[in-house]
């Protein structure tokens, strides 16, 4: 899949003037999939019916049938369809009746390209979201290589999770931290007869041991000290669906035992409790060892390894994965893209090479939070250049990169920029806002959301 790929989307644009509705058709088929046109509302309708697209942008001043009676008469067959409305009248009554219809947006003439192409991947969010799911569901082989990957180093692991997806069968993924054991999961269960319940992924070495009893398998009321109340543990929330034990390695010798118990019998006691739990629920589990090995060095269960690797599979680092990195590199661009409100910048030739000459020591997790960087501070292409600059903070030493934090979230990402952009401009807002590429009032909710000073001058 190359890196320009377009976002998978039909639009229908409609416009009266010739030159006008020639240059969006141009600037849309760079962006999406399939675009059509038509020149007035009348033939509007007719390419709705004909195409079905999953959006509708027109103007609203036309001969034959202006935009508001097409968009009426679209929502009453389709009033799931998000319209756009755009004209250079800026009369009341029209805005009021746009109101009226529901329409998703309303975008002013003279069209600028880059705001009409972000409406409409803004607008597109949960299609493309539906989109992926339904993929995800139907288990395609298309759809395995999108979420996974298509390199020879993926294609067994495509090939074990197409095979173990449709059964009950307990597994094991293990890998070096950061290849996506979690996102496997994830597909895997997505994949499985027991989608529609509940995927619920449990971090071992995260849960002080001596609360882990309590949140797997939950806890009768007075069982110990702060024990207020009955609790359901992860496994019954799970009933149905599946649990994704990650470092399942860290659970202490009890923990194991109890949790054997668990897959065998299918039942469990909650802490203190005399009336046992049934549950139908499929275990995924997840190390960055080999536990094989653990069990021979008394780390692990034999048991449990046995009865938990029904499957195993290893997933290889990133950069053993070839050209995945680059198909990854978009699909997390464009994700990070539409929750900012942003159209996904192009990656140039030589921002690919750099991307795929990159060791990935911290493998797809790095990967992604080398994409939020971009999809913040990118323009609409990211040269070779602008990604060695955002990639730089990955090649200092390690506790440097952990104080800057590699699992950064988007919303420390959005107050970093915020500090930096403020920085760049000498404490101006304005000029920080314009850096950023949103308008002030933005500008100045993210400042409160991110607590910085107001001693900026504007």
């Amino acid at each position: 899949m190359p890196m320009d790929t377009k976002l998978p989307l039909k639009i229908l644009y409609v416009e009266d003037e010739p030159k006008l509705r020639e240059r969006i058709h141009i600037v849309l088929k760079m962006r999406f999939e399939q675009v059509f046109t038509a020149a007035n509302g009348n033939e509007g309708l007719e390419a709705f019916f004909r195409e079905r697209p999953d959006i509708v942008v027109s103007d609203i001043k036309m001969p034959v049938m202006d935009g508001l009676e097409m968009a009426m008469r679209i929502r009453e067959v389709a009033p799931e369809t998000p319209i756009i409305l755009s004209t250079a009248f800026t009369e009341t009554a029209y805005l009021l009746k746009a109101i009226e219809l529901g329409v998703s947006a309303y975008v002013r003439k003279p069209l600028d390209c880059r705001q009409l192409v972000e409406a409409i991947t803004r607008i597109a969010a949960p299609i493309l979201q539906g989109i992926e799911l339904e993929r995800a569901r139907h288990g395609e082989h298309a759809s395995l290589e999108l979420l996974l990957g298509d390199s020879p180093a993926m294609q067994d692991v495509i090939r074990k999770a197409r095979r173990i997806a449709a059964t009950d069968y307990a597994m094991i993924i293990q890998g070096e931290t950061g290849v996506g054991k979690s996102h496997l999961a994830a597909v895997i269960h997505g994949l499985s007869p027991r989608r529609h319940r509940p995927f619920i992924p449990v971090t071992m070495s995260a849960l002080p041991e001596s609360l882990v009893e309590s949140q797997l398998f939950g806890h009768i009321k007075g069982s110990f000290t702060d024990a207020t109340a009955t609790k359901k543990g992860l496994f019954e929330e799970a009933d149905g669906g599946t649990v994704f034990l990650d470092d399942v390695d860290c659970a202490p010798p009890a923990i194991q035992a109890k949790i054997l118990h668990a897959v065998e019998q299918k039942r469990f006691f909650p802490v203190g409790g005399t009336k046992p739990v049934d549950v139908d629920i499929r275990i995924i589990a997840a190390s960055n060892r080999d536990l094989l090995d653990e069990v021979r060095k008394g780390n692990f269960r034999e048991d449990l390894y046995y009865r938990l690797g029904d499957l195993v599979i290893t997933l290889p680092p990133l950069r053993e994965r070839g050209d995945d990195i680059a198909v990854l590199a978009r699909m997390f661009l464009n994700d990070v893209s539409l929750e900012l409100d942003r159209t996904p910048p192009r990656m140039t030739p030589d921002a690919l090479f750099l991307l795929n000459r990159h060791p990935w020591p911290g493998n797809v997790r790095e990967l992604k939070s080398v994409m939020k960087r971009v999809a913040l501070f990118a323009g609409e292409a990211v040269s070779g250049e602008d990604l060695s600059a955002i990639m730089t903070v990955y090649q200092k030493p390690a506790a440097e990169v952990n104080a800057i934090g590699r699992l950064q979230t988007l919303e420390e990402l959005k107050c970093q920029a915020v500090r930096q952009a403020l920085a760049a401009t000498g404490g101006k807002k304005m000029d920080a806002a314009r850096l950023l590429g949103v308008d002030y009032s933005s500008f100045k909710r993210m400042l409160e959301k991110c607590n910085v000073a107001e001693r900026n001058r504007t």
